[in-house]
């Protein structure tokens, strides 16, 4: 009889394809954290954590813009749970997530598709991995004392942005109702609702606020993956060549005096901005917003300086 390695409960095995090991996927993933927990595959990523929270190393990169078997880092040890992660993360990088499959990792590492199966039960795992090991570089996990709300969400927000531009495809997994609830994601966010520790607001309200500054970076973070794409296509133009030659050709052909006030904005160099100024200035007007908000709720001054 086949039964769920994780509960034990009673499968049915499909006529078709492998046969499963979990009865569900809450089952895959308690198993899952029961061999993080146990320490498997896991203590290079550890070792590679940070007391600074600083932002996720530069991509290794690929200079044709494909994965070959050459350019994966080899070592003597043979094949691993973590170089199985990394180089999945690699082609993802080079390609993007929908390149990534089992069959082309095993084709990267030069290894039958079946021999990574002894390490990782397939591709949603996979994925899991992968925004594990990415999430676990950055540094720790907890607020820095005397740093102050504001320092830390700026903090947050900007190394959120920096893992966006260097790990595009993760935006893809994260932004989404149902992120995968690995517990390098998990710190993250604990330490993010511990910034507004002492303050005396609920938890709802807490939430809401830091899920506001991480919407942020993932929203203008679309545009960035969207330009990364373009440039990994060929013949992509940056924002801000499209804003200083695309549009106003558009407005010249369509008539300026449809659209005036875009019309107006032709002249204006600061709009032709990259979108690190974009996040930038919408970064600090949302935090003068919840520093407003702050003092309405505590009935104490949360600027560091007068406005």
């Amino acid at each position: 009889m086949l039964t769920c390695a994780q509960c034990g409960k009673e499968l049915t095995p499909s006529p078709l394809g492998r046969k499963p090991r979990y009865c569900s996927r809450s089952c895959q993933a308690r198993a899952y954290r029961a061999r993080l927990d146990s320490g498997t595959g896991q203590g290079a990523w550890r070792e590679k954590q940070d007391e600074q929270l600083s932002p996720p190393r530069p991509a290794r990169t690929v200079p044709s813009g494909r994965v070959t078997r050459e350019e994966v880092h080899r070592t003597d040890v043979g094949l691993s749970r973590e170089r199985i992660v990394w180089t999945a993360i690699q082609i993802a990088n080079a390609d993007g997530l929908e390149s990534m499959s089992m069959r082309h990792v095993a084709n990267v590492l030069g290894v039958k598709v079946m021999s990574l199966y002894n390490y990782i039960d397939g591709k949603d795992e996979l994925i899991d991995l992968m925004v594990e090991a990415v999430f676990s570089e950055g540094g720790d996990s907890d607020p820095r004392p005397g740093r102050g709300w504001r320092a830390e969400l700026e903090a947050a927000a900007r190394w959120e942005w920096a893992l966006y531009s260097t790990y595009p495809w993760v935006l893809e997994v994260i932004a989404t109702v149902q992120p995968p609830l690995v517990p390098s994601l998990l710190a993250r966010f604990e330490r993010g609702l511990g910034t507004f520790d002492g303050l005396g607001l609920d938890p709802v309200t807490t939430h809401r606020i830091y899920l506001g500054v991480s919407g942020i970076a993932q929203g203008l973070a679309l545009l960035r993956v969207s330009e990364i794409a373009s440039e990994r296509r060929g013949g992509g133009i940056s924002l801000s060549q499209w804003r200083a030659v695309k549009v106003p050709a558009v407005l010249e052909e369509l008539g300026t005096d449809r659209y005036p006030r875009q019309a107006a904005l032709r002249n204006s160099p600061e709009v032709i901005s990259d979108l690190e100024e974009i996040f930038e200035f919408s970064l600090q007007r949302l935090l003068d917003g919840i520093a407003r908000f702050l003092e309405s709720e505590t009935g104490q001054s949360t600027f560091p300086f007068p406005l």
